[in-house]
C-alpha cells in the first residue's frame, strides 16, 4: 500500500501540530500551509495530494472557496472540510461543494484517523483502477451533460460494460457492482454519477468496512445533539448530505444485520431518522453499493439479508479480474507510465518482451490496483527506459528469471554463508544464456553469436538446461 499524501490547510499552528503528529506517526506524508494562498501555491507547484484537511475559516479567506477550487482543478483529492462551529448549513454546503466529509475540532486522534482511512484514498479517478477514463462534462442551464468515454481495454467484459454504462446515464435505478478488489468499483460508480443528470449534484462515498459499526450508523444518517456520549452537535450524516446527487456504499457486504434492516428502509421509502431523533428526514438520491465479497454465499451462511441484496442488486455491474482481461493489462500499464512519467519526473517508454510474457502469466491478486503500484515502484527507482524482467517482483518470476534478476541486482551475502560454487557457475552461465536470448527476442543465431559462442553449441546448453522461450510453453 502506497503512502497516503495529506494536504494540511490551517492557520493556527497549535491545531495544525496537534492533527499531524499522530497523522505522521501513522505514516502518513503531511504537508502543512498557513492560508488558501499556500494552498494554490502549493497545488500549482505541482504538488501530488491524496487527500486534504482544510479549515472552514482560513486567515486569508474562505475554506469552501478553497475546496470549491479543488473541487474543479484538482478532482482526484479527496477533501475534508474541518470546523469549530456547530453550522448545519456549513456542513450542508461543504459537502455540496465537494467535501468527502465535515470534521468539528476539536477531534479525538482515533476519529480523525478514522475518517480519513474512510476516504476512498486509493481509487483515485486518474490512476487507481482505471475502468473507465474521466467523464467529460459541459454544464449549461443547471444541468450537466455527459459523454461516457471510451473505457481503457478491449476485452469482451469490458466492451459490454462500455455498452451498460451508456444505457444507464439516465437511469436512477439502484446499481450493485461487483468484483475483487482492486478492479476499481469507485471508479465506476463516479462514472455512473457524472454520465447522469445528477452530475451536478454531490457525490458521496463511504466505506461500510472502514469505519466502527458503532459509528457507521450516525456516519450515514446524522445524529442529533446528546444522541450518545460524545454528541456534543447534532450532524449531518452522509445520505442527507448526498440529497439530489448520489450515494456510494463501497463494501456493503460488511454492514452489520442492524444497519442493513435500516439501510432496507431507505431503499424502500427513502427515508430514515437520524440517531437520537423520532422525526424522518426524506432524501432523493441514487444508490450505487459495492462488495467484493459474494452476497449470494454471505446470504446462505445468514450475514447478509435477502430482501436487501435483491433491493441492491436491481442493476448488475461486474468488474473482471485484471488476469482475466489479457492484452488490457499493457493498456492500463502505459495509462500508468504516463501518470507517474509526470508524476515521479521519469521517462518509462515501454515494456520488454520478456516482461509482457511475464506479467500476461502473472495472476495478479492485488488486480489493477497491484498494476498500479508496480509501476508507480519502477518509475519511482528506475527513472527510464523499458520495464524489463530485473525491475518485476520477484513472486511475479520463475526460477529462470529470478536468476537474473539476481545477477543484475545481486544480494548481500552473510560473512559466514557458505558459497555452492558449482552451483553459482552453473547459475551464472544460466544468466548469460537467459540474458543473451531475452536481448535478441530469443532469436538463438544472434544470440550465439553475441556471445561468441558456435550455434550448435548453444543448442546444446539449452537442451541440457532445459531452456526454451516463454512462447514455447
Amino acid at each position: 500500500m502506497t503512502t497516503t499524501h495529506l494536504l494540511i490547510v490551517e492557520h493556527d499552528p497549535v491545531l495544525c501540530s496537534a492533527i499531524a503528529t499522530p497523522l505522521q506517526q501513522q505514516g502518513y506524508h503531511i504537508t502543512m500551509v498557513n492560508s488558501v494562498l499556500k494552498a494554490k501555491e502549493v497545488l500549482d507547484q505541482g504538488g501530488a495530494f491524496d487527500a486534504a484537511l482544510i479549515n472552514a475559516h482560513l486567515s486569508d479567506g474562505s475554506g469552501i472557496d478553497l475546496l470549491d477550487f479543488m473541487h474543479k482543478q484538482y478532482p482526484t483529492i479527496h477533501c475534508v472540510i474541518g470546523t469549530r462551529e456547530h453550522d448545519e448549513e456549513l456542513s450542508a454546503t461543504a459537502m455540496r461543494t465537494g467535501a468527502c466529509d465535515v470534521l468539528h475540532y476539536p477531534a479525538p486522534p482515533e476519529l480523525l484517523l478514522a475518517r480519513l482511512r474512510a476516504l476512498p484514498v486509493n481509487a483515485r479517478p486518474s490512476e487507481e483502477a482505471p475502468v473507465v477514463a474521466r467523464v467529460a462534462t459541459e454544464r449549461g442551464g443547471g444541468k450537466a451533460k455527459g459523454k461516457v468515454t471510451p473505457l481503457i481495454g478491449e476485452c469482451a467484459s469490458v466492451q459490454q460494460l462500455r455498452a451498460t454504462i451508456e444505457r444507464l446515464q439516465d437511469s436512477n435505478s439502484t446499481v450493485l457492482i461487483t468484483g475483487e478488489s482492486g478492479t476499481g468499483k469507485e471508479v465506476l460508480a463516479r462514472t455512473l454519477h457524472r454520465s447522469g443528470h445528477r452530475s451536478n449534484k454531490p457525490f458521496v462515498s463511504i466505506n461500510c468496512g472502514a469505519i466502527p459499526e458503532e459509528l457507521l450508523e450516525s456516519e450515514l444518517f446524522g445524529h442529533v445533539k446528546g444522541a450518545f456520549t460524545g454528541a456534543v452537535r447534532t450532524r449531518v450524516g452522509r445520505f442527507a448530505a448526498a440529497h439530489g446527487g448520489t450515494i456510494f456504499l463501497d463494501e456493503i457486504g460488511d454492514m452489520s444485520p442492524k444497519l442493513q434492516v435500516k439501510l432496507l428502509r431507505v431503499l424502500q421509502e427513502r427515508c430514515f431518522e437520524p440517531v437520537g431523533s423520532q422525526e424522518s428526514v426524506h432524501v432523493d438520491v441514487r444508490i450505487i453499493a459495492a462488495t467484493h465479497r459474494d452476497l449470494e454465499a454471505s446470504i446462505a451462511q445468514g450475514i447478509f439479508r435477502q430482501d436487501l441484496f435483491y433491493r441492491l442488486n436491481v442493476i448488475p455491474l461486474e468488474l473482471s479480474p485484471l488476469r482475466d482481461r489479457g492484452e488490457d493489462i499493457f493498456l492500463l500499464a502505459q495509462h500508468f507510465m504516463t501518470i507517474f512519467n509526470q508524476r515521479c519526473h521519469s521517462a518509462l517508454t515501454g515494456i520488454s518482451d520478456g516482461a509482457r510474457q511475464t506479467m500476461l502469466q502473472h495472476r495478479w491478486p492485488g488486480n489493477v490496483r497491484e498494476l498500479q503500484n508496480l509501476i508507480e515502484r519502477v518509475a519511482t527507482l528506475k527513472q527510464e527506459g523499458d520495464i524489463d524482467l530485473v525491475d518485476l517482483p520477484s513472486r511475479m518470476l520463475g526460477r529462470d528469471q529470478r536468476i537474473v534478476q539476481e545477477f543484475v541486482q545481486p544480494g548481500i551475502s552473510g560473512e559466514d554463508d557458505a558459497m555452492d560454487f558449482k552451483q553459482m557457475v552453473d547459475d551464472f552461465e544460466r544468466y548469460l544464456l537467459l540474458m543473451a536470448l531475452e536481448r535478441f527476442g530469443w532469436n538463438k543465431n544472434r544470440a550465439a553469436a553475441y556471445l561468441s559462442m558456435n550455434r550448435t553449441t548453444l543448442f546444446e546448453k539449452l537442451k541440457k538446461k532445459g531452456l526454451k522461450a516463454p512462447s514455447d510453453d
